[in-house]
C-alpha cells in the first residue's frame, strides 16, 4: 500500500495528476479526488505547525530524557554522513519528518503527537513541492536542527520555542517564494 501511496504522491507532485482528478479503485468504484491547495491552506497549515512545534519544543525541554533526544542526534549524524551527491529533496524531506516526529515523541504529550500526525502528511507534501534546494540548504538544514537539539538539551524553553518558530517560519517563507516564482502550486 505504501508503494501505491508513494506513486500517487509522485504523480500529483509531478503534475501528472491535476487537482480535481478522481482517483478510482477499479473493484469498488470508490475513490478520492486530488485536492487543490490554496494560499490560505498553506497559511493555516504553517500557522498550526508553528504552534504545535513551539509546544513540542517546550514540552521536550521539560520532559525529554537523553534517550528521548538520541534519535534526533542520530538523524543529524546520518544526514551529515550522506554524500551530498546522494541527497535528494525527497530524502531531505523524509529526514526532516523523522527529526520532527522524534521531537514530538520526546515531548511525551500524546494528544500533541496525535495532532502532529494529522498534519504531518500535509507538511510532507509541501516539503516535496520545493523546486530545488538552495545552495546553502544542506548546511542551514543541519544548523537549524542542531540548534533546536542543543537548546532542548540545555533545557532552554524560550530558546527552543523561538528556534522552532524561526525554523518553521523559514520553511514557510521558502514555500511562499517558490509559489510566487511558479505562479502558484504545481498543476497538471
Amino acid at each position: 500500500m505504501d508503494d501505491v501511496t508513494d506513486a500517487i504522491r509522485e504523480a500529483i507532485l509531478s503534475g501528472k495528476l491535476a487537482a480535481g482528478t478522481r482517483l478510482i479503485e477499479d473493484e469498488t468504484h470508490r475513490g478520492a479526488t486530488v485536492a487543490t491547495v490554496s494560499r490560505e491552506d498553506t497559511a493555516e497549515i504553517y500557522s498550526l505547525r508553528t504552534a504545535l512545534e513551539r509546544l513540542a519544543a517546550a514540552e521536550a525541554c521539560r520532559r525529554a530524557s537523553e534517550a528521548d533526544l538520541a534519535p534526533l542526534e542520530a538523524i543529524l549524524v546520518l544526514f551529515r554522513s550522506i554524500p551530498r551527491t546522494d541527497i535528494t529533496r525527497k530524502r531531505v524531506a523524509e529526514m526532516d519528518m523523522e527529526f520532527h516526529d522524534a521531537l514530538f515523541r520526546a515531548a511525551h504529550h500524546q494528544r500533541l503527537y496525535r495532532t502532529w500526525q494529522t498534519l504531518r502528511s500535509q507538511v510532507m507534501v509541501f516539503l516535496l513541492l520545493r523546486d530545488a534546494l538552495p545552495d546553502d540548504y544542506l548546511d542551514s538544514w543541519h544548523r537549524d536542527h542542531k540548534l533546536i537539539l542543543d537548546l532542548l538539551r540545555a533545557r532552554d524553553v524560550a530558546g527552543a520555542m523561538a528556534a522552532s518558530e524561526r525554523h518553521i517560519g523559514g520553511a514557510y517563507e521558502r514555500l511562499q517564494a517558490m509559489l510566487e516564482k511558479n505562479g502558484g502550486l504545481p498543476r497538471g
